[in-house]
């Protein structure tokens, strides 16, 4: 009775050692999180080190778009050199589309506090609140969807307006799920802004999973000048 209480008690460590060695070995659960946790915090710094200048935002979010894609979610290639080479290929594209967006951006403002200013029970306050909500929609479809398609597919920039702005539309409820998404991630870091620290792959990530499919209907029915990005 002795040896089997001894054999039991020494197979149950061996198979406990031997379950632990498998969770923290290199390949295993832990090192696994570890290392995903430590890309996600590279890329939010990435980011928010390349959007330092407002200007480069965009070929900044489509870089960290594009670095989530291929290697926090598909594991391919590495974080830094991933990231560079997006942001040097769509730094153009990127500077222009974020021109475009900043005066959006800025008439949706302005016209939120005419309205207000005016008065909201006035016909003429109604029209620019009114033109201001439909703005700011339009601001934030833009913003969520049109530097992804930058980072995937090679357009000119009326075609990535466009097909965002289609992409917006069609998948309407996706759309509306993501820019929550993207107002509670703006929120958490106003009231917090050390999760600025992984906040923005954590983004990237989740627009990924709604975004893609949209992005996977658009290939398949994409122009050979339009074509999709390795």
């Amino acid at each position: 009775n002795q040896h089997h209480i001894i054999y039991m008690f020494f197979t149950f460590f061996t198979e406990r050692r031997f379950a632990m060695n498998s969770i923290f070995k290199l390949d295993g659960p832990v090192f696994t999180i570890l290392n995903k946790f430590c890309d996600i915090l590279i890329l939010s710094i990435l980011w928010m080190f390349f959007s330092l200048p407002a200007v480069t935002l965009g070929a900044s979010s489509a870089a960290l778009y594009h670095s989530v894609h291929k290697v926090l979610l598909n594991g391919e290639g590495y974080v830094l050199s991933t990231f560079w080479n997006s942001f040097r290929t769509n730094l153009k594209q990127g500077v222009l589309l974020t021109l475009i967006l900043i005066p959006l951006a800025i008439f949706v403002v302005i016209s939120w506090f005419f309205s207000d200013g005016v008065g909201r029970t006035h016909i003429l306050g109604i029209i620019y609140f009114a033109v201001s909500i439909l703005c700011a929609l339009l601001f934030l479809i833009l913003l969520t969807t049109v530097f992804p398609l930058l980072s995937r597919f090679y357009m000119t920039i009326p075609n990535l307006l466009k097909a965002a702005i289609a992409l917006g539309i069609t998948r309407i409820g996706f759309t509306l799920m993501l820019i929550v998404i993207f107002l509670m991630c703006a929120s958490a870091f106003l009231v917090a802004p050390v999760t600025g620290f992984v906040l923005p792959a954590c983004f990237a990530m989740a627009a990924e999973r709604i975004l893609e499919p949209g992005f996977k209907k658009l290939a398949d029915a994409s122009q050979p000048n339009d074509s999709e990005t390795v």
